[in-house]
């Protein structure tokens, strides 16, 4: 077995993780100009008003929607008429709003507490008593999520028995956009990592049985904050049909069944699978379903923007190079740091649940408009977070392949690759949002 030993190293990888993503967080807080991070006024205006007593105008979803499309370039993607240091420097009347916790939700998690703001919503909270202007308490946000995403991923790289530099590279580079910002999906990354990184460790046990109360306490709890965190991140749960305590039982089960009750449960199952398909016909059109999946996902002719760069891992500012690049040492590590072997079916049902994430948001975009031969709403940011769902395919191939890395290689590796991108992507932000005066963030 190849692992990274951390003590041989100066800089553990969960310290070199905190120490870049703290820099780099920083200064992509102030070089990317405010409401540009994507969505950014939404859960600005979500993070404000957690703590709010009043809900000023100023502060509702409407108003910082609206300035979040003039700070982004609206439909022109020209940012030449919006005053920055207005945004930073100039007060809003906030119309002496107090302070009051509130707990309402934002439609976005299965539970009717929105818990996915409050980091950002504290942020908000001490900027909003120290400078009352949009851009700082922006700033607020984006600076206590990056805190909260940091000593998060800390501690969940220092206490995997994955290999930790490629955890580094993980969960790094796919989240650069979002590691300074407000937005809801820091507390979702977090929440999903526990759960993937759990599910990773759980494949290596038999049966429940062999499982400590601490492992049951913890995987329990990393099943139920899935339920606090965007909804399609409860898509995930389908890996857990690939445990080998889960569908161990059930194939000795069939072994044991007389040739004629396998029939019978084999007619069964393929009846609810024919009636499951006629429903699902009835209510959303399988026929249609299928031709608009392949018009948006399938056909370069007809998919929109989105579509096309839904499987850019690296920030979509970034010349498709780099993602490339990336994707190949990413595998590259995957196979050669850390060396375990995973049951095919786990192998499988891990692969499957990315796809099955896919097409579950695509079905929840789908049905508000069905009407549509082509929408371009799913881009890769939904995804991005599940490719810890493809380690096990790729560390058998290292298995199968005896490829081993020392650990000077992978750490190298991430070093080098992830440093390089946050370089990029900072230069490129402020180029784009402060010199050229476009959306710093996007492609337009």
């Amino acid at each position: 077995m190849n692992t990274t030993d951390n003590r041989k190293l100066k800089l553990p990888a969960e310290k070199f993780f905190i120490i870049v993503v703290l820099i780099f967080g920083v200064f992509s807080t102030f070089l990317t100009p405010p409401m540009t991070t994507g969505d950014e006024g939404y859960h600005l205006s979500y993070a404000y008003n957690q703590f709010s007593s009043k809900h000023p105008e100023v502060m509702t979803t409407p108003t910082l929607r609206t300035l979040e499309v003039e700070a982004i370039g609206g439909v022109t993607g020209s940012t030449a008429n919006i005053s920055i240091k207005d945004t930073i420097f100039k007060k809003v009347d906030l119309e002496n709003d107090g302070i009051r916790f509130n707990l309402t939700s934002n439609g976005n998690s299965f539970v009717p507490i929105n818990f996915m703001h409050l980091p950002a919503s504290i942020g908000v909270l001490i900027a909003r008593l120290i400078y009352p202007s949009i851009g700082v308490m922006d700033y607020g946000g984006r600076l206590a999520n990056l805190l909260f995403f940091a000593l998060c991923f800390y501690f969940i790289i220092k206490k995997s028995n994955q290999g930790k530099w490629l955890l580094v590279m993980l969960f790094t580079v796919p989240y650069l956009m979002k590691i300074a910002s407000p937005s809801y999906d820091i507390f979702s990354f977090i929440v999903f990592a526990m759960f993937a990184l759990n599910f990773l460790e759980l494949t290596q046990i038999k049966n429940f049985k062999e499982l400590s109360k601490k492992q049951k306490i913890y995987s329990l709890a990393t099943i139920l904050l899935l339920f606090l965190a965007k909804k399609n991140y409860v898509f995930s749960l389908f890996a857990l049909i690939g445990l080998p305590m889960v569908y161990k039982p059930v194939v000795t089960t069939i072994k044991k069944m007389k040739k004629h009750t396998i029939i019978v449960l084999s007619t069964l199952i393929v009846a609810l699978v024919i009636a499951g398909l006629v429903l699902f016909n009835e209510k959303l059109g399988l026929i249609h379903f299928g031709k608009v999946f392949f018009n948006n996902y399938l056909n370069f002719a007809t998919m929109g923007p989105n579509a096309r760069r839904m499987w850019m891992i690296t920030p979509m500012n970034l010349p498709d190079f780099f993602n490339i690049i990336w994707i190949l040492l990413f595998c590259w590590v995957a196979m050669g740091e850390f060396r375990r072997v995973y049951p095919k079916w786990t192998v499988w049902s891990s692969g499957m649940t990315y796809f099955i994430n896919w097409i579950g948001i695509f079905a929840g975009f789908y049905i508000g408009q069905r009407a549509l031969s082509t929408f371009d709403e799913l881009s890769g940011r939904y995804l991005q977070p599940l490719i810890i769902f493809f380690l096990p395919a790729l560390q058998n191939l290292g298995a199968k392949y005896n490829i081993q890395l020392s650990e000077r290689t992978v750490a190298n590796i991430a070093k080098v690759s992830t440093i390089t991108i946050m370089v990029l992507y900072l230069f490129i932000v402020f180029y784009r949002g402060f010199i050229l005066r476009v959306k710093p963030t996007g492609v337009v």
